[in-house]
């Protein structure tokens, strides 16, 4: 559907209102593009997962729309305006359906809060009574939905919330179309407001990956710790690592006085710990035994 089909089709309207302070005092008036770009992308992919469970319904074609903000403030309105995908379903057929801005409430709830008990009802839904005792029912495809794929979630909630990150940006007011503040409605308030502390609770986790792996290899001292075994540099067929000894055998050895030269050979075994995080690689070599030990070929030092 483009938005030149909007007349045949039911629009559920939200208003994402930035608000804040600018440098001079002022009210916010601008945000950064890149924030506004992630905002909209995080609408877009929120809207389709939860589309494609159902939870807006079945047989329904809809399209994420944004229209211009108002003058004074900093406001996206974004439209889901969803229309009859075949004929089998009117749009009539979308009554009872969940907004947009149910499910961002719904998600960043589910975010920042633990579920106490939750139960299944007659009528389809699912009634949830969260940690603080507060209720709210959730429709059942919505409810599965909130239970899937948490890391994505919360990267299409903190790029919704991404101005938050700006300092200027105290809050974000959701608002439907013509809604007032329910906050004690039992399924999604209409209008309520999201805060830094909400962004923080979207944080995503370290994504880590850890490796190890113990091996064999021919090294030469390039700097030895004649102290501890916590400094010692090694050069090896796979370059010249810093790396801790645990050989507390050969360590002995050393402190009792064994001559060593950086031309002499050494037979070690290495235990090789892998850090990936965050996309950045740490590698950590640790001496857990020193098999042998000879003078290079020529030294009779």
């Amino acid at each position: 559907m483009s938005p030149g089909h909007q007349d045949d089709a039911e629009v559920d309207s939200l208003t994402l209102r930035f608000v804040g302070r600018e440098a001079d005092g002022s009210d916010l008036h601008e945000l950064r593009a890149a924030h506004v770009a992630e905002v909209l992308q995080g609408v877009v992919e929120l809207s389709s997962d939860f589309a494609k469970a159902g939870a807006f319904g079945d047989d329904l074609f809809a399209e994420v729309l944004v229209r211009p903000a108002r003058e004074g403030s900093f406001e996206i309105e974004v439209v889901r305006a969803v229309q009859e995908f075949a004929s089998s379903v009117g749009v009539e057929g979308s009554v009872g359906v969940p907004t947009l801005g149910a499910v961002l409430w719904w998600a960043t709830r589910s975010m920042r809060a633990e579920v106490k008990d939750f139960s299944h009802l007659e009528n389809g839904n699912v009634k949830v009574v969260w940690q603080d005792d507060t209720v709210q029912e959730v429709p059942r495809e919505a409810w599965d939905e909130l239970n899937k794929r948490k890391r994505r979630r919360k990267k299409q909630l903190r790029k919704i919330m991404a101005p938050l990150s700006d300092p200027r940006v105290e809050a974000l007011k959701v608002a439907g179309e013509d809604s007032e503040p329910e906050e004690d409605a039992e399924d999604a308030p209409q209008a309520y407001t999201l805060t830094r502390s909400d962004y923080d609770a979207v944080r995503p986790e370290d994504d880590v990956r850890k490796r190890r792996r113990v091996f064999e290899t021919e090294a030469q001292p390039a700097a030895v710790d004649f102290y501890s075994g916590e400094k010692w540099r090694v050069r090896t067929p796979e370059g010249t690592r810093t790396a801790t000894v645990e050989d507390e055998a050969f360590l002995a050895r050393v402190d009792r006085g064994l001559a060593l030269h950086k031309t002499d050979i050494f037979v070690l075994r290495i235990r090789e710990d892998v850090v990936k995080k965050n996309g950045r690689t740490t590698k950590t070599w640790t001496i857990l035994e020193v098999k042998s030990h000879r003078r290079a070929a020529g030294d009779d030092s």
